[in-house]
């Protein structure tokens, strides 16, 4: 059973290539695009040992990710 519809038209989707840009600008940390790529594949380790993925969709073999998203995943990683 579902329990909530998520309307993926409603969202603002950002290619993973565009991230390390915002990143920069949200942390002002440059980041390689592989180590984006990795972050949704293997995830990020925490201080509490705890491993957070950043949320992706995929849409016509394209990855993408929303700002909001990203500041979560920045957020949680800490």
């Amino acid at each position: 059973m579902i329990d909530s519809f998520i309307d993926l038209n409603d969202l603002k989707l950002i290619p993973i290539s565009a991230i390390p840009g915002l990143i920069l600008e949200l942390t002002g940390m440059q980041r390689h695009p592989s180590t984006i790529y990795r972050w949704t594949k293997e995830g990020c380790r925490t201080l509490d040992a705890r491993t957070i993925k950043l949320i992706t969709i995929n849409r016509a073999g394209q990855l993408y990710t929303t700002k909001d998203l990203v500041m979560k995943f920045i957020q949680d990683v800490g």
